[in-house]
């Protein structure tokens, strides 16, 4: 019995098929062109913000360069011609500079201590504890963030110089009124904080507790490396605040010599006029410490993985 071989039929495309195929690869291009169109509008607009914001910080270094004259000459010129290196050596002749620096340190590395522990401690109670009060007290922390620092200035004055006068010791005039008050950590830190460990799962901690670790143990070996991003971002922003605050330091600070960097910077302004090539070369000397911990930190924003599958 013979068997018929019949080969696969080619057919040529229809013309409906090919009107189909047409259309898909136009729709194609079109949805190209608009994305493409989409990017380069978005990236512009990131160019442009880009720019004003890089435009002072590349005005107060040029500046810092200048001679007096230049400062304001038309047009302006961003390049000098002769850059004045000098008035970076002259910023620590005409004040002491260095003090400002070790005085802003130390006090903004012991805020941001008080700060970032005492939040981390405040949070995991929050987070993974039930007692009595916790709704209310919780409701209370979260109106305190609307309240603005500037109304407890007068009232934080006259309760520090009570408190030393009943103590009998000096207060006013001394970094305890700005550093106590971070030993009770900040709302907004705290409220971050408490956001993330309630995305903790809870078997992280049971399993810990299971293998015989205390909640103390749990909260430093589990909750913590597990919200670095977040601890990391608190201790960035604390740092960055602290680092920049001027109207605490002003109204507590008289000696010269416990001045912080901020304060400092304003000795450079005069009551008639201002040298500022010199006030731009130490503004540009107070922010490097600031960009030099952000774009170290920079690799640790990313978001947390503690969602992960259970190990």
């Amino acid at each position: 019995m013979s068997t018929t071989l019949v080969p696969p039929s080619t057919h040529a495309p229809t013309p409906d098929r090919e009107r189909v195929l047409a259309t898909a690869a136009a729709r194609r291009r079109e949805q190209r062109r608009r994305t493409w169109h989409r990017s380069l509008a978005k990236h512009l607009v990131l160019c442009v913000v880009a720019l004003s914001m890089l435009l002072p910080l590349a005005w107060m270094v040029t500046t810092s360069l200048k001679a007096d004259g230049d400062v304001f000459a038309i047009p302006p010129q961003w390049i000098p011609d002769d850059p004045q290196w000098q008035h970076y050596r002259e910023v620590f002749e005409a004040l002491p500079f260095a003090r400002f620096f070790l005085n802003t340190a130390l006090y903004t590395l012991a805020v941001m201590a008080g700060e970032v522990l005492v939040s981390i401690v405040v949070a995991y109670g929050f987070a993974r504890f039930d007692f009595r009060g916790k709704k209310p007290l919780f409701l209370f922390l979260l109106i305190t963030i609307m309240l603005p620092g500037e109304i407890t200035i007068v009232p934080g004055y006259i309760f520090w110089a009570e408190i030393g006068d009943t103590l009998g010791v000096e207060l006013i005039n001394t970094y305890w009124p700005l550093i106590l008050p971070a030993l009770g950590g900040q709302a907004v830190h705290i409220f971050f904080l408490f956001q993330f460990f309630r995305a903790i799962p809870r078997d992280f901690a049971e399993a810990a507790y299971l293998n015989g670790a205390g909640w103390w143990t749990i909260l430093w070996r589990v909750f913590v490396p597990l919200s670095r991003p977040a601890v990391v971002t608190i201790a960035v922003t604390s740092f960055m605040g602290t680092w920049n605050a001027f109207l605490g330091p002003l109204i507590y600070l008289n000696d010269v010599e416990k001045f912080t960097v901020q304060v400092g910077l304003t000795m450079f302004r005069g009551q008639f006029e201002t040298d500022w090539p010199l006030l731009m070369a130490a503004t540009t000397l107070s922010i490097i410490p600031v960009l030099v911990l952000f774009f170290t930190m920079q690799r640790y924003f990313v978001p947390s993985r503690a969602s992960e599958a259970v190990r």
